[in-house]
């Protein structure tokens, strides 16, 4: 029993020694490599915030902008076109004018009306008239874009002659296919007691925008310098655009009466109208409105005492290109020459005034 007491109480001693040794370290001796601290696995660490290399987006979105905006559709795309009388004789080589002046992009003047509600040059010269063709043709051919201009300021208009809205609008779209365009200028004239059924414009443009996809610019008079747009003018604008149509406004800059400089006082005229455009389209941009205006002016002597110098129009073009404007022109390419210089009153193939021959267009053609 002692024996066996002796063998049990060794193998105690033996375990508790075991037991010691295993958490007592081991000796280090030198030389050896220090051993690696041994630690709790640690929580795994949160990634690291990304840092941006890209710059911050400072873009703000400007709101857009409250009420009617002018209507979308096709605009025309010349941007200087001197008006070309087609009804007085004789009739102009536009292939020779194009050639000498430089000047490829022209408005034909005017159609109006025959008998019935016809489309005619002048009133009286078909608007398929073969010279008249030819002409187109010629001006065509030195890559030339013809706008066809209806009104003006004497004769009968299709705008009166024609009954509704469709027999106007296949009227203007005879004229169009004659001449092989798909520019068209309509010229308002009132001063002279003319009445027009601006809804009846309205509607006939309407018809032709939208089945043609034909380009409108509305060519209309100016009041005075602080004014701006006639009464009429007005009410044609903002009919044609209620009626969808989209449409550059050119604004006949001449014959109207001012003080002080002239050419100040057409680009006041310009700015007054554009002004209106502005109200009359609040939910468009204002440089977006600039664009769709044009101002043409008159060569040399005007129809009243007006007289429009070289330098007057050196300034329009100058301050039409500060305002954004879309257009310029002048009636009439056929009068930019100095044949009748201190003529005193207005002629049809003269200025009237000492100048170069195509001084004007020139001076037009400076347009950016």
């Amino acid at each position: 029993m002692r024996v066996a007491l002796r063998a049990a109480l060794g193998g105690v001693a033996l375990t508790i020694l075991l037991v010691a040794c295993s958490v007592l370290p081991s000796p280090v001796h030198p030389g050896d490599p220090t051993p690696a601290a041994q630690s709790a696995p640690a929580a795994t660490a949160a990634p690291a915030a990304q840092t941006s290399t890209e710059p911050p987006d400072t873009t703000t979105t400007t709101p857009a902008r409250s009420g009617a905006r002018a209507p979308d559709g096709p605009l025309p795309t010349v941007r200087v076109a001197p008006y070309v009388d087609l009804t007085t004789p004789p009739l102009p080589d536009l292939g020779t004018l194009a050639a000498e002046s430089g000047q490829r992009d022209v408005v034909l003047a005017f159609v109006l009306a025959g008998a019935t509600c016809t489309p005619t040059w002048g009133g009286t010269t078909p608007v398929d008239d073969p010279a008249v063709r030819r002409t187109v043709a010629a001006l065509k051919a030195r890559g030339g874009t013809p706008t066809v201009s209806s009104g003006g300021a004497v004769g009968t208009y299709l705008e009166t002659r024609c009954p509704d809205a469709r027999s106007l609008a296949t009227a203007y779209g005879k004229a169009l296919d004659a001449v092989g365009t798909d520019h068209l200028d309509v010229d308002v004239e009132t001063d002279t007691g003319r009445a027009v059924s601006v809804s009846r414009i309205a509607d006939a443009l309407a018809l032709l925008q939208h089945e043609r996809g034909t380009r409108v610019t509305l060519t209309v008079q100016v009041q005075d310098a602080a004014t701006g747009m006639t009464g009429t003018a007005k009410d044609l604008v903002r009919a044609v655009s209620d009626a969808g149509v989209a449409a550059r406004v050119n604004l006949m800059v001449m014959n109207f009466p001012a003080g002080g400089s002239w050419s100040a006082a057409m680009l006041g005229a310009a700015a007054a109208s554009t002004r209106t455009l502005q109200a009359m389209w609040p939910g468009s941009e204002p440089a977006d409105v600039a664009a769709r205006v044009g101002v043409t002016l008159m060569v040399g002597r005007n129809d009243t005492d007006a007289t429009t110098t070289v330098a007057d129009a050196q300034a329009v073009v100058a301050g039409a290109e500060r305002a954004g404007y879309g257009f310029v022109g002048e009636w009439s390419l056929l009068r930019d020459n100095g044949g009748c210089a201190g003529a005193d009153e207005e002629q049809d193939d003269c200025s009237g005034i000492d100048q170069g021959d195509w001084a004007f267009t020139h001076a037009l053609q400076r347009f950016g």
